[in-house]
């Protein structure tokens, strides 16, 4: 029996038996139900031009039986459309133990958990603490989610009062959780082989006060890649080492964020064979966005995304003579008009519209289909969410 397997074990017993023991238990949740529209793309949408199998759902439960002690478990519904297939599987399952000295915090998990890279990497999920439907995809992409967001293994943080604010840091090592969607969102199919983890390191820092957010993110994640009988590809492994620059400015009813992103794509095999060596690619993302709260709880915001898969190569010449495939295949840059409203605390709808130039981030990854993506295309996305806690 595995390690996590024992710890899953552990945690589901003191959950159920909570009525008897427990000193400090919440429970909570969501469902958010949403409905997509591409025009020139079949990205989320698959054959038809729109898709309502947008559909998350969660129930989340912490309990503390002792103090400093705490674990907590969530379970979790997906479908995004042909990205993600549904599913219901565990988001996060972690024993923590944390201490305060004065007013300084310091603690260590163990078990199932999301990352912390950027803003919203942990959080990317629930509809009420993401700024959008869709997030933006130069930072946190949906093709290479699970080698992201996921992992099992271990951290430890601190909190700290600086100046006139907070220090929050972390330092993490696990293995991402590979599912099915990768190898499809990667290869096309899941019948060109499958993907594992190797490795997730991370290191993540962020300051915070009344008006200002900024951090700083590191992670190397690597996954190693065994082909099939069919689909014509080598063993190899995939390999991201990034960086993360989030930055955060609020003043009265408005908010300017940025993050970003730089760093190597690492590649052995898969479309090349092992012999000729690692392919190489310094990656970049950014963006910047900028939102106003208005009464009646009603936000507005505007966002310029940009992603290039290599800058040694921003117009996609050289990959277009490599691969054979368009240009804009290596680069995407994303305008999103977007607003939510929130009619009351467990209700939120929001809407945004997406007007793009070019799909790196459109999958298959590696064996793109230029004849259903334009180079300029548009998406529409809309969605209703509800939230509760006891």
């Amino acid at each position: 029996m595995s390690m996590l397997v024992k710890l899953k074990s552990i945690v589901m017993l003191s959950i159920f038996s909570s009525s008897l023991l427990a000193t400090e238990l919440q429970l909570s949740g969501f469902i958010g139900q949403g409905y997509v529209v591409a025009d020139d793309s079949q990205f989320i949408v698959g054959d038809n031009d729109h898709a309502f199998d947008i559909t998350e759902a969660a129930f989340a439960v912490s309990w503390k039986p002792i103090e400093h002690v705490r674990v907590a478990s969530a379970l979790s519904y997906r479908q995004w459309g042909t990205l993600y297939d549904s599913a219901v599987k565990f988001d996060y399952l972690f024993a923590e133990y944390t201490y305060q000295f004065g007013e300084q915090n310091f603690g260590a998990r163990a078990g199932l958990f999301k990352s912390e890279i950027g803003f919203y990497s942990s959080t990317r999920d629930v509809p009420f603490t993401r700024p959008s439907i869709m997030l933006p995809q130069s930072i946190y992409s949906d093709y290479f989610r699970d080698a992201q967001l996921h992992f099992e293994g271990g951290d430890v943080f601190g909190m700290h009062p600086v100046f006139d604010g907070m220090l929050d840091w972390r330092l993490t090592v696990g293995k991402v959780d590979i599912t099915d969607d990768f190898d499809r969102n990667i290869l096309g199919g899941t019948d060109f082989g499958e993907f594992d983890s190797e490795h997730y390191y991370a290191a993540d820092v962020e300051f915070q006060n009344n008006s200002i957010r900024l951090g700083l993110t590191y992670y190397d994640a690597e996954v190693s890649y065994s082909p099939s009988a069919i689909g014509g590809y080598s063993p190899g492994d995939i390999q991201l080492v990034n960086w993360v620059f989030s930055g955060q400015f609020r003043y009265k009813n408005f908010e300017l964020t940025g993050e970003y992103l730089t760093g190597d794509k690492m590649i052995n095999g898969l479309m090349f064979p092992v012999e000729f060596g690692e392919f190489k690619e310094p990656s970049l993302g950014y963006y910047l966005d900028l939102r106003t709260y208005l009464p009646y709880e009603v936000e507005l915001f505007i966002r310029f995304d940009k992603h290039i898969d290599n800058t040694d190569d921003k117009d996609g010449q050289a990959y277009e003579m490599r691969f054979g495939s368009p240009a804009y295949f290596a680069y995407s840059d994303d305008w999103t008009f977007g607003a939510r409203w929130f009619p009351s605390h467990n209700w939120l709808l929001a809407v945004e519209y997406h007007h793009v130039e070019g799909a790196s981030w459109v999958t298959p990854l590696v064996s793109p289909t230029p004849s259903v993506q334009a180079k300029k295309w548009s998406m529409f996305a809309m969605q209703v969410s509800y939230r509760f806690q006891w």
